[in-house]
């Protein structure tokens, strides 16, 4: 299977997989609005997380969100692992980089 494809069919599965445990994966497939947002990489699916304006009706500059961010990651990499996809955290960008899982 060449890489455009496996990186195509595991998007797939992972927003298949988000939508099973409960999330919005409509709006995921967007690069505008908010919510959660699932893309491709060139050698990975990229899971994040774009909070809505009425988290923050008073629009603070510096609203970070850390401990919705923190909570979210950790459900993303439960939910993703368990489903047998390879996981890693980045805090620093409040991302969740999917793989697949290594072949025995």
């Amino acid at each position: 299977m060449s890489d455009g494809l496996a990186l195509q069919t595991l998007f797939a599965e992972v927003c298949r997989t988000l939508a099973r445990a409960g999330f919005d994966v409509t709006s995921a497939r967007t690069e505008e609005g908010v919510g959660l947002r699932v893309r491709q990489e060139s050698d990975a699916v990229t899971v994040s997380w774009v909070p809505a304006q009425e988290l923050d009706p008073a629009g603070r500059a510096d609203a970070e969100y850390v401990g919705i961010r923190a909570a979210l990651r950790q459900a993303l990499l439960e939910i993703l692992t368990q489903a047998g996809f390879q996981v890693q955290a980045d805090p620093s960008k409040g991302e969740v980089r999917v793989r697949p899982a290594p072949q025995p």
